[in-house]
């Protein structure tokens, strides 16, 4: 698909230490901006590309008391995104190097009943199976699984703030989630943004608080490229809250990460956006509320093998970025992908409903075994 120009739904990109890529991250290296390639656990090297991480350095609490309700206001009124032409590129398709196939997938985890407030099965509104192309708000955003998806909140620089969506992602240390990349790192003005918290559930306000981040990580690719087609993902280690984890207070979907399979079916598309596609923004109540979109994802460029990315057919604009993409939400929901990019002209307009992904294959692997 010819893409003329395409605008980020939110934030853009990376640049920090970086850690082999296994489960259990080894210590950072002492120089930052630079990666390493990832090894195995015999400590010969593997053919997953590198990620790059950055450490953050916020003390257990400080996301409550540093994201007051002026701030997460400021930060409501400037959701990331769409960039200018050429600040949050999408490369023409070209072979990707040296990248092995992959396929990691796991099971969704609902939560610890005890610590939900309101226990119970959330639904998605109609019909199963019915494409929804224009957004719904959902029905019960402080259920699992909906309240697995929150609002990301940040400083951009120079005292200004904005926000992102991520999600719970299931993990062995109860603490992840899954985002873009544009979400945590300026490839513009090539810094990391910073003060990031995290509100799962988030409808106005926050009912299981803010948590504070621990470290954020990016495909290395992304920080001298920051090109959207094949590396707009991105992940979050959390710290816990009040002797709890993440993933035992609202569960974590679990994922699938395969090469070359765009195609989905039953996919939710979830966001906080602040508007959309040819609706007016007062539809979107300033992207306090998520709002999700329902259909199957399908091969963004009709068979050309250099382009994997997801297409789904969605409104949603500016503060849905790195919202996920997650199949079979209601039962045993996976994350295929990410909220993105879309196609805009010259002047960062967009210019139909469609809604893309990069390719969740080796760059997601690696970024998920950085976690």
């Amino acid at each position: 698909m010819a893409i003329a120009a395409t605008a980020a739904l939110g934030l853009s990109a990376l640049a920090g230490t970086a850690y082999a890529n296994n489960h259990s991250p080894a210590s950072p290296a002492t120089t930052s901006a630079l990666s390493r390639s990832p090894h195995s656990a015999s400590g010969t090297p593997s053919a997953l590309p590198a990620s790059s991480v950055k450490e953050q350095s916020s003390a257990p609490g400080s996301a409550e008391k540093f994201w007051t309700p002026e701030r997460v206001k400021r930060a409501l009124a400037t959701p990331v995104g769409p960039e200018g032409r050429g600040t949050t590129p999408v490369s023409r398709p070209v072979k990707q190097s040296n990248l092995p196939d992959v396929a990691l997938s796991a099971h969704a985890v609902p939560p610890k009943r005890s610590s939900a407030p309101a226990p119970g099965e959330a639904r998605i509104s109609g019909p199963q199976g019915r494409e929804l192309t224009r957004s719904l708000r959902a029905p019960e955003p402080k259920k699992w699984p909906w309240a697995a998806t929150g609002v990301l909140f940040f400083e951009t620089g120079n005292g200004r703030y904005g926000q992102c969506t991520a999600s719970v992602i299931t993990h062995s240390n109860k603490s992840s989630l899954w985002t873009a990349a544009h979400c945590l790192y300026d490839w513009g003005k090539k810094r990391w943004y910073k003060n990031f918290a995290f509100a799962p559930g988030f409808a106005k306000t926050a009912p299981y608080g803010y948590w504070d981040v621990k470290r954020v990580i990016v495909p290395s690719v992304y920080l001298s490229k920051g090109d959207l087609r094949y590396s707009d993902m991105g992940g979050i280690v959390l710290q816990p809250r009040k002797g709890r984890s993440i993933q035992n207070t609202v569960g974590a979907y679990g994922y699938e990460f395969r090469s070359n399979s765009p195609e989905n079916d039953n996919v939710a598309s979830l966001g906080f956006p602040a508007d959309g596609y040819h609706r007016p923004n007062s539809f979107y109540s300033g992207g306090a509320y998520m709002r999700y979109c329902y259909g199957n994802t399908v091969d963004a460029s009709n068979g050309n093998p250099l382009d994997q990315r997801l297409e789904m057919d969605c409104e949603m604009g500016h503060g849905s970025s790195g919202g996920p993409m997650v199949k079979n939400l209601t039962h045993d929901a996976r994350i295929v992908g990410v909220n993105s990019h879309r196609n805009g002209d010259s002047h960062g307009r967009w210019v139909d409903n469609h809604l893309y992904s990069s390719e969740h294959g080796a760059y997601a692997v690696s970024v998920y075994k950085s976690l």
